[in-house]
């Protein structure tokens, strides 16, 4: 084979490998997996959020039509500020949450900022807001034969509340809101209840004379809270459990017309949840008979189009209780949930996840030193390379073997290229009169595969990287270290320059120079554009998952050249 005939093999494999990146991504995990349906604290100064204001998404209205509000009370909110969010709660549909704000009164609070705002203009300093504004809001409310049902103000029973009035409470204390409602011989009552140390907040119902079936619905999907919304959107999806089974709902729009069919799942329901990257709204019961899911699309902006989630959980009983959590995904503080909501989470392939989940634990272990993430990076890159030099190791000296008698095998497949019987013989001969193992030089990298893999998981998708700062222009771990915008978007690169990916490539092309000093003239361009093509697809990758990469990379060039100078 020529030259050329190489050259046009190698463009046409690194193609092919470019085209199969979205499924080895979704085979590790990285890409959720589409699945089938298968049957007194201080208070904290938030803006009052108007229900007659524009939404945000004017795209996203409900197409049934709303009924005729015929309470006597009238349309009235509050605020409840907690150690973990601020909430604007109307009473609508009997406790409607219309602003959904997370913070922190700890030194983590850098996870909780950043966002977009009503113009759909992401800012990094602002309260970060989960829940999506809209006119007739639906964040939950009952619903009966797709219509909604007591969609009207209800009155507040107990405790008094005034218009605008904020409600604080400290770590240990509750709020339970009573509210009711009766058209003709129809009338539901409704209980909130708050907590002022968790993210869980209770919906229970008492219905009379209500529809034989009803569900609990929320419509109004969760905010999309990053600036890269390729990442953000890769990990959005909505999910349904029965019985421990887990089935997803995944959405690309690509105009705001958009919608995807409703998914209908019938039996024992466990929980329904809407995710984005980093938090996650779920509605947990014991009593569902069935769930939904479905989704719609809305214009972020004037170039941006996302999915919008709708969830919903199935009863055929007067009386109703709903848990929902709705907070970060993390996985200590989704323990206070008792349910598995933490398998939503990315920790990749069933083989890979105990590696996931020990390199997760011991991050956050370390950070609880009071370490800098930065820095606990750094140290995951030594750390790793300590486990893994000897493997290393041995894989590069069996690849420098194996190079050594490349000379001597070329010779061989030329003699016997017509008999293949024999050149399998010769082959077998000449390693073991050279103590060459052809194994030897992938084995010991395979073996190291799912520790580098869980690495490449976690790093990506923690949200304890969320914001969190490392020193200079590295500001926010869980985003490319941007040092200038471009005023276009080159496809796999982005619309932004950062500058770890140039260390990054640069200490690729010198471990593959290292390695490729006795290798084939004809293989070494398809290995240089290798290391161009890793360099721009990292340019989108947090800031965090390059730091790591690019250490341990340098780690990985000098202790070859250690090996290779002895």
């Amino acid at each position: 084979m020529n030259d050329t005939k190489r050259t046009i093999l190698t463009g046409l494999a690194i193609g092919l490998l470019t085209l199969a990146i979205p499924f080895y991504l979704q085979l590790i995990g990285v890409v959720p997996e589409k699945q089938e349906d298968v049957s007194q604290a201080p208070a904290v100064e938030i803006e009052p959020l108007s229900v007659k204001q524009k939404p945000l998404y004017p795209d996203l209205q409900p197409e049934t039509k709303k009924p005729q509000l015929l309470a006597a009370a009238e349309t009235q909110k509050f605020f409840v500020v907690t150690d973990k969010y601020s909430a604007t709660i109307s009473n609508l549909s009997g406790g409607s949450i219309l602003n959904f704000i997370m913070h922190s009164f700890e030194d983590d609070q850098y996870k909780y900022l950043g966002g977009y705002d009503v113009n759909g203009n992401y800012s990094k300093d602002i309260n970060l807001s989960l829940s999506i504004p809209t006119e007739t809001p639906c964040s939950p409310c009952l619903q009966a034969s797709e219509e909604k049902f007591f969609y009207v103000p209800f009155k507040i029973v107990s405790p008094r509340i005034n218009e605008g009035q904020t409600i604080s409470l400290q770590e240990g204390d509750s709020l339970v809101v009573i509210m009711e409602h009766a058209i003709n011989n129809q009338s539901v009552r409704k209980k909130m209840i708050f907590y002022g140390n968790q993210y869980i907040i209770k919906h229970d119902f008492l219905l009379t004379g209500a529809p034989e079936d009803v569900s609990l619905v929320w419509a109004d999907g969760i905010k999309t809270t990053e600036k890269n919304l390729f990442e953000e959107l890769t990990y959005s999806s909505g999910y349904v459990a029965q019985e421990k089974e887990i089935n997803s709902l995944s959405f690309s729009p690509q105009s705001a017309d958009e919608k995807e069919k409703p998914a209908f799942y019938s039996g024992k329901t466990d929980w329904v949840a809407i995710r984005n990257k980093y938090f996650i709204n779920a509605l947990i019961s014991d009593q569902a008979l069935g769930g939904t899911l479905s989704a719609s699309a809305a214009n972020l902006n004037e170039e941006s189009v996302i999915p919008v989630y709708s969830m919903g959980l199935d009863f055929s009983s007067s009386k109703i209780s709903v848990s929902q959590f709705f907070g970060p995904l993390d996985v200590d503080i989704i323990e206070s949930s008792k349910t598995y909501l933490d398998r939503v989470m990315n920790f990749g392939w069933l083989p890979i996840q105990p590696f996931s989940r020990s390199v997760l634990w011991l991050l956050k272990k370390l950070h609880l030193l009071g370490i800098n993430y930065g820095i606990i990076l750094i140290l995951f890159a030594f750390l790793i390379r300590v486990v893994t030099g000897p493997l290393t190791k041995k894989s590069f000296e069996s690849t420098q073997k194996m190079q050594k008698i490349q000379p001597r095998m070329k010779k061989i497949q030329e003699k016997y290229k017509k008999d293949s019987q024999r050149l399998n013989q010769e082959m077998v001969k000449l390693y073991k009169e050279t103590g060459v193992n052809p194994l030897g030089g992938c084995l010991p990298m395979i073996i190291q595969m799912p520790l580098l893999f869980s690495l490449f998981i976690v790093f990506r998708s923690t949200i304890e990287f969320r914001g969190a700062p490392f020193f200079g222009w590295i500001n926010n771990l869980s985003q490319p270290d941007t040092i200038f915008d471009l005023s276009f978007s080159v496809p796999l690169y982005g619309n932004q320059v950062a500058f770890l990916p140039f260390l990054l490539g640069i200490s690729m092309f010198m471990t593959q120079r290292l390695s490729m000093a006795t290798m084939d003239k004809n293989t070494k361009p398809m290995m240089y554009m290798m290391t161009g093509f890793f360099f721009i697809l990292f340019n989108s990758f947090p800031s965090g998952l390059n730091l790591y990469y690019t250490v341990y990379n340098f780690l990985n060039y000098f202790q070859q050249r250690s090996i290779k100078g002895k």
